[in-house]
């Protein structure tokens, strides 16, 4: 039986200890931006890539806020609900200065929803993919179903 102060077992454990150091230090290095990758990840759609590489489309972006947005319905008082419409106005003109001379229009900001309704180029929609601290989602704004 070896005991931990027995040469044979310091040994033992020097070599398990760098056997594990290689896996480890890799696992340090890519583990914090894959957190930080998913933290800001994003959902494009696909139909948006398509539609700006062949001039202006129109697009829905929800904006990350933090806290995360909560129906005000969900909210426990009035001053939180203005809270929350004051996070959306901040996230918003943050989202349109990362925007600046970018070929855009703005179609509507809503007040008490992070979204954001715009017709954007390609270059636009570029900014719009390194912005994912600003931007959960960009979506076709395209009619879907036709009302008579």
């Amino acid at each position: 039986m070896l005991s931990f102060s027995s040469p044979v077992a310091v040994r033992t454990c020097g070599r398990a200890r760098q056997s594990l150091a290689c896996p480890l230090v890799i696992l340090l290095c890519v583990a914090p931006g894959a957190i930080v990758s998913d933290a800001f990840a994003q959902a494009i759609d696909p139909a948006v890539r398509t539609a700006a590489a062949a001039g202006p489309v129109r697009v829905i972006i929800e904006l990350r806020l933090t806290p995360p947005f909560k129906p005000e319905g969900e909210l426990l008082s009035p001053a939180a609900v203005e809270a929350q419409r004051r996070a959306i106005a901040q996230a918003q003109d943050d989202l349109l200065a990362s925007l600046a001379g970018a070929s855009f229009s703005v179609g509507r900001k809503y007040d008490g929803l992070p979204l954001m309704a715009l017709e954007i180029g390609a270059d636009a929609l570029a900014r719009l993919e390194g912005a994912g601290a600003l931007v959960t989602r960009v979506s076709s704004d395209s009619p879907r179903f036709r009302q008579p």
